[in-house]
């Protein structure tokens, strides 16, 4: 039987990982709430004071299923800067992003292809990867139009529930710029299990043990 006591030390550890949140954080929550990681989640944000905005999968982005044409999405409108994830909600965005890329062609393909590999280059710790001014350049150039489909704001993806492939992660985290922090817990630890640290840029680790919790091998 989980207790109240469970819920609020999975809370008070990620609140330890995840810095400075606060009352100006906005959370867009479209997870059900019968999901122990929204239930984790939605503690914390209350915890520290911050928003929550209630939407749903299909509703998610301005081009999800039940979104009318032309008016916004969940994220559109809220503008989060905290949201959590599974990977099949990542997997989509990720997507949907290739897809318009691809439809947009030529000029806009191109340069799109040459800032995510001058960045994925970065982020795999290369010095000839694109930092500094550069980073800017692609931002503004690039990587601004597809941070609005989420919004514009986010600055921290907590993903779980399922192994998050490389690919989609090092995507996101740098069309997005923002970490994706992955998680693994069940509902019998309340999602409390271990937690990657906020600056981790590597992927297929979930973490170390969060101080809430033993890990028996």
């Amino acid at each position: 039987m989980m207790s109240h006591r469970n819920v609020l030390a999975t809370a008070s550890a990620v609140m330890t990982i995840v810095p400075a949140l606060g009352k100006k954080d906005v959370y867009l929550a479209y997870l059900p709430l019968a999901h122990i990681l929204e239930l984790a989640a939605e503690t914390i944000i209350s915890a520290v004071g911050a928003s929550i905005g209630y939407g749903s999968p299909l509703t998610l982005t301005d081009t999800s299923n039940k979104i009318k044409r032309g008016t916004k999405g969940d994220a559109s409108a809220l503008r989060p800067t905290l949201m959590t994830a599974v990977p099949a909600i990542l997997d989509r965005v990720r997507d949907g992003v290739r897809k318009n890329v691809d439809a947009k062609g030529g000029v806009a393909k191109k340069l799109f292809d040459i800032a995510y590999s001058r960045r994925l280059a970065a982020v795999n710790g290369s010095w000839f990867g694109a930092w500094g001014l550069e980073k800017l350049v692609w931002d503004m150039l690039v990587f601004q139009k597809v941070r609005a489909i989420l919004g514009g704001r986010i600055r921290f993806i907590l993903s779980g529930g399922a192994p998050l492939s490389g690919e989609t992660q090092r995507f996101i985290n740098i069309c997005l710029g923002a970490p994706i922090g992955q998680g693994y817990g069940l509902t019998e630890t309340c999602a409390g299990g271990t937690f990657s640290e906020y600056n981790d840029t590597s992927v297929g680790r979930v973490g170390a043990p969060l101080s809430c919790s033993f890990i028996k091998v």
